[in-house]
């Protein structure tokens, strides 16, 4: 009886939790397109706005020209040069003319925001500029988020190793990423083994050079901390040369022109973001039954939970690609550091204590590739797993005892980490019913086994809804589920990284190496079949029989996937 209660609660409040992070990400989703309207709305009402003082301006110059008095005002007062007014002062005739008004206009004010102590102002609105009581109109519309002022100083980071496939392609798209060239560099963090590897990433490098990008090359001695060694390494060629953002890929992205012009002025104007994290797209997402199962789960990722707790303020973490850091947040919460396999959630944890922010951006698009292969299919998510656990029990005392966040933002930060746990224990539950069911506790249809069924039927529905209606995509899920079983597992004790098989050549040379895990997995619920069809109990013989078939599939997966 407590059996199925417990896993029946354990099935409810994954069920609950996920139900709210998808709530509050529809939520997010109507206020980002309301958000949108609005922002459309004031642009068309701003452009109908111009377009009427331009035609007064225009009737007024008319009347003027017809009207000798005015004719005598006109030629006492010059108009204004093209492009607005320089610091509140123009040529008139023979001398000068200076506004006395602080935004640089005569009677008005701009609502623009003053400069603080670094010289750095908001985004500037359009200033309406008169030179003369019956005169002319001229507009001010600037054209850079920063006021007239010089834009930040950005750092673009690309590490990579043995990326044959990508370096070239990844150092084209940055370069062409629109940016002021004086204020950008792309620094190229290459730890390549290869020869050939690394001439390829000297070409494109060298071309970009010549056609006047700001491309730099880095290369180490050693692997020492692996990517987050050589992005210390970077930034640390950099200190004290005024950079204040730096923007990270992975080889395999394809960032868009105006990824910068999207994201640094949004941090600009919010001095409390650490980073912002923008959305993975998949350019090969239909690719196979196995890139499209990848799709499902990172487009729920990004799509409902980091939108949901970028929206709530609650802690998310940066993806490790496809996003922006304030280096200043990068240095007050202790640099890169490569005690963990997941340093950029090791980092966002950090300054998350240190009470930074950060903000999901869901409309800027990165295309990316996924693994093609089950076993870099693997061996990803095993980092991506094994890490947090790592993370937890590094840092488990640092967020109970963080001073710059309140009570409720540690106990959310707790629960980020804690849904793993909860996704481990129902991961066993599951595992352990069949011989539960059949020697423990027989089954009988008492109010704990009818909650049990009901809650893991509420969360069956609730799962399959956002990731959307797929059976094929459930039963996968399940079954490489012990596979981030295990490496939680290897995170907690602190076991070296398990080997998975990569094999080449052709199909029987593949086939007769089946993953080990999910081999045993498929021995044993055939077992279970078997002793529920001698206890004749028909429905654990059809879902053993089922997940017998499954983890088979997924064992040979390597031969077909």
């Amino acid at each position: 009886m407590i059996f199925y209660l417990a896993l029946g609660v354990l099935f409810t409040i994954y069920a609950f939790d996920l139900l709210l992070l998808v709530v509050v990400a529809a939520i997010a989703r109507s206020a980002e397109v309301a958000a949108l309207l609005k922002k459309r709305s004031r642009e068309r009402s701003s452009k109908k706005d111009q377009k009427k003082k331009e035609a007064a301006a225009k009737a007024a110059a008319e009347a003027g020209a017809a009207s000798p008095a005015s004719g005598a005002a006109k030629a006492a007062v010059a108009a204004p040069p093209a492009g607005g007014v320089a610091g509140g002062r123009y040529a008139s005739g023979g001398g000068e003319v200076e506004d006395s008004s602080p935004s640089g206009s005569s009677g008005y004010t701009s609502s623009t925001a003053e400069e603080d102590s670094s010289g750095e102002e908001d985004l500037p609105r359009a200033e309406i500029i008169t030179t003369a009581p019956a005169g002319s109109t001229a507009i001010a519309l600037p054209d850079d988020p920063w006021g007239g002022a010089k834009a930040p100083k950005v750092l673009i980071q690309l590490p990579m190793y043995n990326e044959e496939a990508h370096a070239a392609a990844i150092i084209d798209a940055c370069c062409r990423i629109n940016y002021p060239r004086d204020r950008l560099l792309i620094q190229v963090l290459d730890d390549s083994t290869k020869e050939a590897v690394r001439q390829k990433v000297d070409a494109a490098a060298a071309a970009c050079i010549e056609q006047g990008h700001p491309v730099q090359v880095m290369r180490r001695d050693n692997r020492s901390g692996f990517k987050a060694g050589a992005m210390v390494e970077g930034l640390n060629r950099v200190e004290g040369l005024g950079y204040e953002y730096c923007a990270i890929f992975d080889a395999d992205f394809d960032p868009p022109v105006d990824f910068l012009e999207e994201t640094i002025p949004t941090m600009h104007r919010d001095k409390t973001l650490a980073y912002v994290q923008t959305r993975w797209a998949f350019s090969n997402g239909n690719e196979s039954f196995l890139t499209w199962a990848q799709k499902i789960n990172l487009s729920f990722h990004f799509d409902v939970e980091q939108r949901a707790r970028s929206y709530l303020g609650w802690f998310f973490n940066f993806n490790g690609t496809a996003g922006v850091w304030r280096i200043q947040s990068i240095h007050d919460a202790g640099g890169w550091q490569s005690d963990t396999v997941v340093e950029d959630m090791d980092l966002s944890l950090r300054c998350y204590l240190k009470g930074w922010n950060a903000l999901y951006l869901p409309h800027v698009d990165n295309p990316n590739e996924l693994p093609c292969t089950l076993s870099s299919y693997k061996t990803q998510q095993f980092r991506w797993l094994s890490g947090p656990m790592q993370i937890l029990i590094k840092s488990f005392s640092n967020i109970w005892h963080a001073k710059d966040i309140s009570l409720f933002r540690r106990l959310n930060a707790f629960w980020f980490f804690m849904r793993y746990i909860l996704f481990a224990a129902i991961t066993i539950g599951v595992l352990a019913v069949p011989p539960v069911a059949l020697w423990v506790e027989t089954w009988s249809w008492d109010w704990p086994q009818i909650y049990f069924i009901v809650s893991i039927n509420f969360a069956l529905a609730v799962y399959l809804y956002v990731t959307p209606f797929s059976i094929a995509y459930l039963f996968f899920s399940v079954a490489i589920g012990y596979f981030k079983l295990w490496a939680m597992t290897s995170g907690l004790l602190g076991l070296e990284k398990s080997k998975t098989w990569k094999t080449g050549g052709s199909l029987l040379t593949r086939i007769h190496k089946p993953y080990a895990l999910e081999a045993v997995l498929a021995l044993y619920y055939a077992g279970m079949a078997a002793a529920a069809g001698i206890y004749a109990s028909w429905i654990m013989l059809g879902y053993c029989a089922l997940m017998f078939l499954v983890f088979l599939a997924i064992s040979f997966g390597d031969a077909y996937m």
